[in-house]
């Protein structure tokens, strides 16, 4: 047997022009999970390329040794921001309430309205050209993670620092969840959160409850509870 961490990565700037960078918050949340992970001893460390989980990779190497990274370009996150610029005026014309975010934005009504997109993309009911459909998001998420999985030696430490959305498809694929029920598991994903797999190796990748187990989800014991934060 062989266990994955999957790590979220720490807080990234909400709200902010360029949100793909961590908050001063998430840069503690990142140097507290470096000290968690290095006393793992993994045996080996992946990260996806966007730069709130490579900047979390760095900024916990900084507080305990751990092993090169190694970049999975598939382990980004769902299409969000393409998907609200793109579906946003759609929205608008369901509901006319959404317009108001034009002239003056207000952070629960954004968020009213991207869960809102989000959940009519999880159930491919609303698509846009040129964006990942969700089918096409689980497909290269589970590639990325049944690359992980097969590289992986017995009774290995393997950890995996990506955002909520893959943390929700490895999830979802270990309990033989929809697309749909996979993208809400991801909502309640915590910043810096750790979610454990448990899964037998030397065999083919196989998603069953007899190959793969979920061990914990979204743990955040290693952070103080000031650094508790989910957006």
């Amino acid at each position: 047997m062989a266990r994955l961490l999957l790590v979220r990565h720490g807080q990234a700037s909400y709200g902010e022009v360029d949100y793909d960078r961590l908050s001063s918050r998430g840069e503690e949340q990142a140097r507290a999970l470096g000290r968690f992970l290095a006393a793992r001893r993994l045996d080996a460390l992946y990260v996806g390329p966007l730069r709130r989980q490579r900047d979390t990779v760095a900024r916990a190497a900084e507080a305990g040794e751990l092993p090169a990274a190694q970049l999975l370009d598939a382990l980004a996150e769902y299409p969000a921001f393409e998907l609200i610029h793109k579906l946003m005026p759609r929205l608008v014309a369901e509901d006319a309430a959404f317009a108001a975010l034009a002239t003056a934005p207000a952070r629960e009504l954004a968020d009213r309205a991207f869960h809102a997109i989000l959940g009519r993309w999880s159930r491919d009911e609303w698509t846009a050209d040129g964006v990942e459909r969700v089918a096409e998001f689980v497909g290269r998420v589970r590639g990325a993670l049944e690359c992980v999985l097969a590289a992986a030696p017995a009774k290995s430490r393997i950890a995996v620092v990506t955002s909520a959305g893959p943390i929700g498809v490895a999830v979802g694929l270990a309990f033989g969840l929809d697309a749909e029920r996979m993208v809400r598991t991801s909502r309640v994903v915590r910043n810096a959160s750790i979610t454990e797999l448990v899964f037998r190796t030397g065999e083919s990748i196989a998603w069953h409850p007899d190959r793969i187990s979920v061990l914990g989800f979204n743990a955040v014991g290693h952070l103080p509870e000031e650094l508790h934060t989910e957006y």
